[in-house]
């Protein structure tokens, strides 16, 4: 269940040290210039990665997979949408909306995990001591 340790705070201050690494590789290698990518494209991957360590440490299972089919969903529902309001899709606009949207999915989810890691830790420490007195 959610235990509190150093790794975890780790994992809470993770996606802030990805996005100062990546906007770091961004500016070095100048990959904002040569393919138009930025910080937030690169941290996608290694956010799923945080997501999956949160989400084994506050439950028996990890929410990755499920994280993912909702991404594949998203994927799915841009493509539509640009078929139907453009008439058309242009794969490089495509790409870059879904890259947009999935960082944006991303840190949001992160977040939640992030918050619902906490208040599981404070509910069976809660839950804990309340057995104390019984």
């Amino acid at each position: 269940m959610g235990t509190f340790t150093p790794i975890v705070l780790f994992w809470y201050i993770f996606p802030a040290i990805v996005l100062f690494g990546c906007n770091f590789l961004v500016k070095l290698f100048s990959l904002d210039r040569r393919f138009k990518i930025k910080a937030p494209d690169l941290a996608v991957p290694f956010l799923w990665g945080g997501m999956h360590a949160l989400s084994r440490n506050m439950a028996t299972f990890s929410f990755l997979p499920f994280f993912m089919i909702s991404m594949l969903l998203m994927a799915i529902c841009i493509a539509v949408f640009q078929a139907y309001y453009y008439d058309e899709i242009i794969y490089s606009r495509y790409l870059k909306m879904t890259r947009r949207l999935a960082f944006l999915l991303t840190i949001v989810f992160y977040g939640l995990l992030i918050v619902l890691n906490i208040l599981t830790y404070l509910w069976w420490k809660t839950v804990s001591s309340c057995k104390k007195f019984f």
